[in-house]
């Protein structure tokens, strides 16, 4: 995997040590803010509750946290990418569709229409965004991130992908 990513600079959010040790393997210089070439997203793990026992307010910060940041980052960061003239390279990482109730399920499966729809209107751009839906957390998931932002997918956008448990 050494030097996929050679040259490339990643901005990861949220935590996932097997994504960064996979990142820094294939040659990413990781950074915390300024111009970066991949934005990562990792959504927190949620608690899990009923459907009936949710109340609005939890089933909008599930939204908030599982959707509409994920957007914002992703609009700011393509904004950026235009701004500087290059494409780039979008990853949401989060739970699948039906793991973990109710207010997650719909955030997920609106974040996979959503990453089907960007990954069209950015393709002009040359920005390309893909999601990993898994609770996988090790040594595949940093790898298939990986895969998925460096240029050896250069052709892959708009997609949504699962992984199951490895480790």
């Amino acid at each position: 995997m050494s030097g996929w990513l050679a040259g490339k600079r990643a901005r990861i959010e949220g935590d996932s040590p097997a994504i960064i040790a996979a990142f820094q393997a294939a040659g990413a210089t990781l950074v915390s803010d300024g111009d970066h070439d991949i934005w990562v997203h990792i959504a927190p793990p949620p608690a899990t509750k009923l459907a009936q026992d949710l109340t609005h307010a939890e089933w909008r910060a599930s939204l908030d946290v599982g959707l509409d940041r994920r957007f914002l980052g992703a609009k700011d960061f393509a904004e950026a990418c235009r701004a500087r003239g290059q494409g780039g390279a979008v990853l949401f990482i989060g739970a699948p569709e039906q793991a973990l109730g109710a207010d997650h399920a719909a955030a997920a499966g609106a974040l996979g229409n959503l990453t089907k729809t960007l990954g069209v209107e950015w393709a002009r751009d040359g920005i390309r965004v893909n999601s990993i839906l898994t609770r996988e957390t090790g040594d595949t998931l940093g790898k298939l991130a990986a895969y998925l932002a460096s240029d050896y997918a250069a052709y892959v956008t708009g997609a949504v992908m699962g992984i199951t448990l490895d480790d």
